[in-house]
């Protein structure tokens, strides 16, 4: 809003100014014999007046005729500015209103959002304290039920958050907090909408998250290790010292996402897509990169020691300082043939 209104002034500013250069100008270009169209009402007017006197009134005879012209003074600058400030007066209040409004509905539609996330709070609490999960045995039935309706309740509520995702990051947080996504409930949380999610440093060990939309998510430093993640989307997601140690990450998208001293260990990536990810400081020893697509990720000083390459793409991939030692790199497209060659010897040698 007040970039806006910033961008107003200057814009009325710079009109001003312009107009009276215009018209402060306009003399010294005068010698040209340059004028105004008559229709602009801009200019210098000339008014002809005739005057006819006649003697003779019987005969009607015209005895003079007089001609005159009498210049009229332009419309002066003054005059421009005011015209102009008449016609702005309007457009402004329009332009205002248009604003007013725009402000009443982001509230509004803020209300909304504040008010789905204190509903869901208030029907999850319920059901804790009406249901008395932590008495229920693992087999029981009802606790079945009771996950159905919490994930139900989850995944309409991150649907309503959208683009919301410090909100997000709120109702995954309250299920942590509750232990709804720890070993003995495992709420299932696939094909959430969590895009964009604010989840610095929360602990999702174990979580289950396969097929959900995490793109442009903030996972940094979180705790992933051991999480199903498999065919999720987490493009452009902030991973960065991220613990992801034996997650799964079959076939999941991970163009241009943020993995540096990630810690990646035993990941599951096979088919996963690395496009332009940058894995810098990476450790990804011992990970299943088979088949995956690595092209333009930046692979530098990366830990590939152990790593399951083969058939990987890795073109124009940046793998200055990277550690390939004892790594399957067959059937591996970009690969230096000096990394290639270290890494299957050295792989030979530990077999």
């Amino acid at each position: 809003m007040f970039n806006t209104w910033r961008v107003l002034l200057a814009g009325l500013i710079v009109g001003s100014l312009m107009t009276a250069g215009v018209f402060a100008g306009f003399p010294v270009m005068s010698h040209w014999r340059w004028k105004w169209p008559d229709w602009t009402g801009i200019g210098e007017e000339t008014i002809t007046k005739t005057s006819t006197e006649r003697l003779g009134r019987e005969t009607g005879q015209i005895q003079r005729v007089t001609i005159t012209e009498e210049p009229v003074p332009g419309k002066k600058l003054w005059d421009f500015l005011e015209l102009s400030g008449t016609l702005a007066i309007p457009i402004l209040l329009v332009y205002l209103g248009s604003q007013i409004q725009k402000k009443d509905r982001e509230i509004a539609y803020l209300n909304l959002r504040e008010e789905a996330l204190q509903g869901y709070f208030d029907r999850i609490s319920d059901i804790l304290l009406d249901r008395n999960i932590s008495n229920l045995g693992p087999n029981d039935s009802s606790l079945d039920t009771i996950k159905d309706v919490v994930r139900a309740r989850t995944l309409a509520v991150l649907r309503r958050l959208d683009n919301d995702g410090e909100r997000k990051g709120s109702v995954i947080q309250f299920l942590v907090d509750t232990d709804f996504l720890g070993m003995y409930l495992a709420l299932d949380l696939s094909f959430a909408n969590l895009r964009g999610a604010k989840l610095r440093g929360i602990n999702l060990s174990r979580a289950r998250l396969n097929n959900a939309d995490l793109s442009n998510a903030d996972l940094s430093g979180a705790d992933l290790s051991n999480a199903n993640l498999s065919d999720t989307n987490l493009d452009q997601a902030n991973l960065s010292n991220a613990y992801l140690t034996s997650s799964e990450l079959y076939n999941s998208s991970l163009v241009e996402s943020k993995l540096v001293n990630a810690e990646l260990i035993s990941a599951k990536l096979k088919g996963a897509q690395l496009i332009g990810a940058d894995l810098s400081n990476a450790d990804l020893s011992n990970a299943d990169l088979s088949n995956a697509d690595l092209s333009n990720a930046d692979l530098s000083n990366a830990n590939l020691s152990g790593a399951d390459l083969r058939a990987a793409k890795l073109a124009l991939a940046k793998l200055h300082g990277a550690n390939f030692e004892a790594a399957d790199v067959e059937g591996v497209a970009g690969l230096k043939p000096e990394q290639a060659s270290t890494a299957r010897n050295l792989r030979w040698q530990s077999g």
